[in-house]
């Protein structure tokens, strides 16, 4: 094995996943999850790969993970909108669709694609997309107009408070803003329903120290390491860990050897973990962790029609990068987001 930055490491991962090599970038997350467990930009290519081999539960299992770290990441939305909509859960796809749309308002593979479900549901296409509070909000905050962007979030809440990615939103703004109490408040709030929530605690780590809870922000800084390991060698706020060094952060890369799936055997730190490996259904033991984690969907609808049989990845994702494999899913390594490191 040779050693390799984590960065470079998932850019070829990446790379495997565009290729079509799928089962072999499957191997490669896991291994790197086994030195990083809970490095939140494996699990969005370990989303990824699952998705193009349609390991749709397996997928959703991961994308709903991640939101409970980044309750506003926009490729967890994506996919779980092409899942849900493959359930033909219209309802539901819109809802993660627009969520992502609120992201990336200006992305036209998202207005498109957020078009046609409204279509399907309503029967007629909408001609655009109207911009939504929400996304304006994210405008603001892109344009570091943060006191417009706190009143656009806070019109929001006041009809729907149970939104934890307008929390998060809220939560950055207010830190940005200079409002310290109030994006303390916000932050703590958060992190009593999703512990590991990254941007709630990279919040309280820049601003807790120097206060009389100097001790707690010991405890999140170390959690914010375990999502994302690159910010143990920051300089200032951990919110710029993008700009330490790739080399900062290495592990050795796998020396991968291609398993014949019907000899594949159950490895041993997915037995530790008491996870029953198939391509099928969820193991028992992520079934129970989903009844008692918070969901990230909108409020149950109606029982949905058939599921579409092997759809392929629709066309306005491949256009974003995404293409299809045919390659077979191996074993994955689901995120907890109560794991310790």
């Amino acid at each position: 094995m040779t050693n390799v930055s984590l960065r470079e490491y998932n850019r070829e991962i990446e790379g495997l996943i565009e290729s079509g090599r799928i089962d072999e970038a499957l191997s490669h997350c896991q291994h790197s999850l086994k030195t990083f467990p809970m490095y939140i930009e494996t699990y969005r290519l370990l989303g990824k790969a699952l998705l193009e081999v349609r390991r749709y539960g397996d997928a959703a299992d991961i994308f709903q993970r991640i939101l409970m770290a980044v309750p506003d990441d926009f490729v967890a939305h994506v996919g779980m909108s092409i899942i849900r909509d493959d359930e033909a859960k219209a309802d539901e796809a819109i809802w993660h669709m627009e969520r992502a749309f609120e992201i990336q308002p200006s992305n036209p593979a998202i207005q498109s694609e957020l078009k046609r479900l409204y279509g399907r549901r309503d029967g007629t296409e909408p001609r655009k997309v109207r911009l939504t509070r929400d996304a304006l909000a994210n405008m603001y905050t892109q344009g570091e107009l943060y006191n417009q962007a706190i009143s656009e979030i806070r019109s929001v809440m006041a009809e729907d408070a149970n939104r934890p990615d307008l929390q998060v939103m809220l939560a950055r703004a207010y830190y940005q803003a200079g409002q310290k109490v109030e994006a303390t408040e916000m932050s703590m709030a958060l992190l009593k329903k999703y512990p590991y929530c990254l941007d709630a605690l990279r919040v309280l780590v820049d601003i807790l120290p120097g206060t009389g809870r100097a001790e707690d922000a010991t405890v999140y800084r170390q959690r914010v390491e375990q999502l994302d390991p690159y910010a143990a060698f920051v300089k200032d706020s951990v919110f710029q860990s993008d700009q330490v060094d790739d080399s900062a952060v290495s592990l050795q890369r796998l020396d991968y050897q291609p398993v014949d799936q019907a000899e594949a055997v159950q490895p041993g730190w997915a037995s530790s973990l008491g996870i029953r490996l198939t391509s099928e259904t969820l193991p028992e033991a992520r079934a129970e962790r989903a009844q008692a984690s918070v969901s990230f969907e909108p409020p149950a609808f109606a029982e949905p029609a058939a599921a579409k049989s092997e759809a392929d990845i629709p066309d306005w994702l491949r256009s974003a990068g995404w293409q299809e494999s045919t390659g077979e899913a191996q074993d994955m390594l689901p995120l907890d987001s109560a794991a310790e490191a």
